[in-house]
């Protein structure tokens, strides 16, 4: 897949074609394919698990797998409206969230891989209630489908039937899957010219647009990044 997307999602909400024709193409295109497959797998559980519990997924504490899973304490975006407003924007200063948002805005798509990024940010660095950013994203997609949009938010913010605590480091995955930073540069005019790592860590390079993150940069990191940064100055020693 090159990091690409199959763009099928928006064919798979409307009915316009089978999920089932998608399935077996992938299957016999061999190993290429099996990442199509995973995500049709879980598509499916999304669906599933909604006409199994109804109007349960919208409530805010989610579908818990059991009493004593921890209960997360969530935000109200209207009593944390700036930085609702922010992430909601594409003002975060986070240059993959504010160019996926902005992607979102412009297009009414963006790829799983920073939708998850843009979930855990608002889920796990801002605690903000999970529900408006699936109501959100409802709003911008094109692709909307309930069970798939809402079971994928549930997923990303830990209240879900699988609540492993999954918090994207969005620098960390920048880096790992767009290190020369064709995606932020063509969605953030400010990057364009901008080289190296500045795409990546804009803050470190006094680029007056990214002087004020929405959370502290280091929580963008994994610690083997940050470990690596703080030793060598860089994120790509030789």
């Amino acid at each position: 897949s090159d990091n690409n997307s199959s763009r099928f999602s928006v064919h798979l909400a409307l009915g316009t074609i089978s999920p089932r024709l998608i399935y077996w193409k992938a299957h016999d295109a061999g190993d290429a394919s099996k990442w199509l497959i995973s995500h049709l797998e879980m598509r499916d559980f999304f669906l599933y698990t909604t006409f199994a519990t109804g109007d349960r997924i919208f409530r805010i504490d989610g579908l818990p797998l059991s009493k004593k899973q921890e209960k997360v304490i969530w935000r109200a975006p209207y009593a944390e409206k700036e930085r609702w407003c922010r992430w909601a924007t594409g003002k975060t200063q986070l240059p993959m969230v504010d160019a996926t948002m902005l992607e979102l805005m412009s297009t009414g798509y963006a790829s799983n891989r920073v939708r998850q990024n843009v979930a855990s940010v608002l889920t796990k660095d801002l605690q903000i209630d999970w529900r408006a950013g699936a109501e959100w994203f409802q709003f911008l997609l094109e692709d909307h489908c309930v069970g798939a949009n809402f079971g994928n938010w549930l997923y990303f913010s830990g209240v879900g039937p699988d609540p492993k605590n999954r918090h994207f480091r969005t620098v960390s995955q920048l880096k790992r899957y767009d290190p020369n930073g064709g995606y932020v540069k063509k969605w953030l005019p400010v990057l364009k010219d901008k080289d190296g790592e500045a795409v990546l860590r804009p803050w470190d390079y006094e680029i007056e647009e990214f002087s004020s993150p929405i959370v502290d940069p280091e929580t963008q990191f994994t610690w083997q990044d940050l470990q690596c940064l703080n030793e060598n100055g860089t994120l790509f020693p030789l």
